[in-house]
């Protein structure tokens, strides 16, 4: 029965690893596109359609936990992209002085 039992955990266990790691890739993917080279990374806010390159936003939420920065990112309506897909939807570049207002 014991022998059991700990077959039994140690399948749960490798199961639950193995749903991690995949949430995990599937999350990291969603977050962060792959891009053609000299096409970076940028975040677009959806509603307004204006879009911060990857660089400034990690400047803005350096020291954030993972989950604060996904909370961050649904609340201003972002959505990493590369820029080229972000200039066709019609994005434009957010002004620097609004970095400041971009993440509250």
């Amino acid at each position: 029965m014991t022998k059991l039992l700990s077959l039994f955990f140690a399948g749960a266990m490798v199961f639950s690893a193995q749903s991690a790691l995949a949430m995990n890739s599937m999350h990291s993917s969603m977050m962060m596109p792959k891009c053609a080279a000299g096409d970076p990374v940028v975040g677009v806010n959806m509603k307004t359609k204006m879009y911060m390159m990857h660089e400034q936003m990690k400047a803005k939420m350096t020291g954030m936990s993972q989950a604060k920065m996904n909370q961050m990112m649904m609340q201003n309506h972002m959505k990493m992209m590369c820029k080229s897909k972000a200039t066709m939807m019609g994005a434009k570049m957010m002004n620097p002085k609004m970095y400041t207002h971009a993440f509250k």
